[in-house]
């Protein structure tokens, strides 16, 4: 019997700011939602809490969770000597007096300086019974920041309190992950939030290099899908040890020093709403599906990423998932020299020439010239669709070189996939100029809807359906035979991106197209295929 079970470190109860229309804020909703995705007990902040008011937040928690065992109450903490709470020492006994479990410092909503004159004070209280502490730095007036850690203090605590276990959180580290690794090598209490952690192969890197103690599952309920980390956690490749360490243990072992948390132990969750919900929930293997992936990355670094695979690693990642195919495109080429990473490309497909379908990147930085050079040695190498990413690439979205790649696509009936296309009208008018390329968005965009009911050539990628119900709302938005499985892989986890599609409540056939049928006809319809070996 499998001893895994899911505790997650970080939930939020009450509606927020930036809630929407039907998420679940009350404690039955959450409680229902962990139902549905396998969830069994919860570390729970009161959105007041985290938002504007610690004071009435830390109170409706207890309030709360008082009739739930699964719901375990979290406070949060401001400076001393504002008067708005009391006293460190008083604070720290009425946490455990109330069977509160972690503090939570969101010193970048409430402007905490994480320096010795302004925290210090209380975290000294905290070490001396080692209460967990969240440190999160994310601002509510801007959603979506990422690398807002401040690594220096972070370490700085860690050291000083060598007793105190710390925990980072945030919305997401992406470009600050070497730090992440150094903090990690430097503190042996520190701890970090999966669902801040959205890389390939990061929890086998961390386990590797630092030991499964030093992760904690989070989801970010409500305001994300749990099956995303969910599923990247249960289909990592660490031993089922490290697995339920990651999954619960740690966490578990984090609030035992308050004796009043009381753990809850058989929990029977609800049916799954079909197979694919079931076998992703049991961690049943998915390797025998027939899912096929838009959007892939080939490439060993880049200012954001330590990618560790080699060609083989890949090909196994897939294979585990039952990706048949995948469309690929250049890492190193996004912000480096894009011949270097169109050739890097060109290597991996002829080492793997069934799995693999290859987009030639162009930078329009380079002019016309050098596009239309690179888009023609692209053939030469096999590439059969385009890559474009002018965002990062620091050209407008909507610049006038993006119609040359366009028209390439459309001479040669190619698959062409944008990182971001611009306006809804800027996409009317590139489908309908160019009707014979097939334009993929690069990631889930949401304003399409009108112009995808008016074409043909138009498809959303579904990377990443992260939020609270994006897959259903996209569904209801485009259509299932409109959004094609993309994973990003080399920079996401394939399970990641799979895991809200296959809990989603849509019906199976639904599920089904988005993860291989649309992209298999597609790729039927306009004779682009994996060359056969």
């Amino acid at each position: 019997m499998s001893t895994v079970s899911h505790f997650d470190a970080c939930c939020y109860l009450g509606r927020g700011v930036h809630s929407t229309e039907q998420q679940p804020a009350t404690a039955p909703e959450i409680l229902a939602e962990m139902d549905h995705f396998g969830i069994h007990e919860a570390l729970v902040i009161d959105t007041l809490s985290a938002s504007c008011n610690p004071q009435a937040g830390n109170q409706r928690i207890i309030e709360r969770t008082r009739d739930h065992p699964r719901l375990h109450p979290a406070w949060a903490g401001l400076m001393t000597h504002s008067g708005e709470q009391p006293r460190p020492a008083e604070f720290v006994e009425q946490m455990r007096e109330l069977g509160v479990g972690a503090l939570y410092l969101f010193y970048g909503q409430f402007g905490i300086p994480l320096t010795e004159w302004a925290v210090d004070d209380l975290l000294a209280e905290l070490e001396n019974v080692r209460v967990p502490v969240f440190l999160c730095p994310t601002r509510l007036l801007e959603p979506g920041s990422n690398n807002l850690t401040d690594w220096d203090n972070v370490v700085r605590i860690c050291r000083k309190f060598p007793a105190l276990p710390v925990v980072v959180t945030e919305d997401r580290i992406y470009n600050s992950q070497r730090r992440t690794w150094e903090a990690l090598a430097a503190c042996p209490n520190l701890t970090v939030d999966l669902s801040a952690i959205w890389l390939h192969k990061r929890i086998e890197f961390v386990c590797d290099e630092f030991g499964a103690e030093k992760l904690v599952w989070g989801s970010q309920l409500p305001a994300r899908c749990p099956a995303v980390p969910m599923m990247q956690l249960d289909y990592s490749d660490i031993s089922e040890a490290d697995l339920a360490l990651i999954a619960g243990g740690n966490m578990r072992e984090m609030l035992s020093w308050n004796p009043s948390i009381q753990f809850a132990d058989d929990v029977e969750f609800s049916a799954s709403v079909d197979e694919l919900h079931g076998a992703a929930r049991a961690r049943a293997s998915l390797s025998e599906e027939e899912f096929y992936d838009c959007h892939g990355h080939i490439g060993w670094s880049s200012p954001n990423h330590v990618i560790l695979d080699e060609p083989a690693d890949i090909v196994a990642e897939m294979d585990k998932f039952g990706i048949r195919a995948c469309c690929v495109f250049s890492l190193e080429g996004v912000f480096g020299d894009e011949t270097y990473g169109n050739d890097e490309v060109a290597k991996v497909m002829q080492q793997y020439p069934d799995r693999f379908v290859g987009f030639t990147l162009v930078n329009p930085n380079h002019g016309e010239k050098l596009m239309l050079e690179e888009l023609q040695r692209g053939l030469e190498l096999g590439m059969k669709g385009i890559k474009l990413i002018p965002r990062y690439q620091g050209y407008p979205n909507e610049g006038p070189l993006i119609d040359v790649a366009c028209r390439f696509a459309h001479e040669r009936g190619q698959f062409i996939l944008n990182h971001n296309w611009g306006s809804p009208e800027q996409m009317r008018r590139l489908c309908t100029t160019y009707p014979d390329a097939c334009f993929f968005t690069g990631h889930s965009a949401g304003d399409y809807g009108e112009v995808v009911a008016e074409v043909e050539n138009l498809f959303i990628c579904s990377c990443p359906f992260h939020l609270w119900g994006q897959t259903e709302r996209y569904v209801e938005m485009y259509g299932a035979d409109r959004i094609l499985f993309g994973s990003d892989l080399m920079d996401l986890p394939i399970a990641w991106g799979l895991g809200p599609i296959l809990s989603a409540r849509i019906s199976e056939a639904d599920k089904r197209l988005i993860l291989g049928e649309n992209l298999r006809r597609l790729m039927d319809r306009y004779d682009i295929h994996p060359a056969a070996r």
